[in-house]
């Protein structure tokens, strides 16, 4: 399975305080990135592992429920390999800008 997230929803939703980069005794495995940790717009600090989780139970059969799920879902939808290919090519048939193919005056 894999999560399929809106890029938009998910630099405004995503949080890491960076946890999972620490040892059971709180010492880091390896040297933190230089930045600040990475803060979601509604003031969450981690979310990573909500995004990680994936399962057989979050797998959405219905393709409009799908797209909307990845396109307004704080962690998108998950999807089998076969309904991300049928994803994307909706989106190319829904929104041909991404295609590549249309034409600009």
């Amino acid at each position: 399975y894999l999560r399929v997230v809106h890029a938009p929803t998910f630099l405004r939703k995503f949080a890491s305080d960076r946890r999972h980069m620490k040892d059971s005794a709180g010492n880091w495995i390896a040297h933190p990135p230089a930045y600040e940790p990475i803060i979601a717009e509604d003031g969450a600090i981690h979310n990573l592992d909500e995004y990680i989780k994936i399962g057989a139970s979050e797998v959405t059969n219905v393709s409009d429920d799908l797209t909307h799920r990845v396109l307004s879902g704080k962690f998108g939808g998950v999807v089998t390999e076969r309904q991300l290919e049928d994803l994307f090519c909706n989106f190319l048939i829904d929104f041909p800008v991404f295609s590549g193919s249309h034409t600009s005056n």
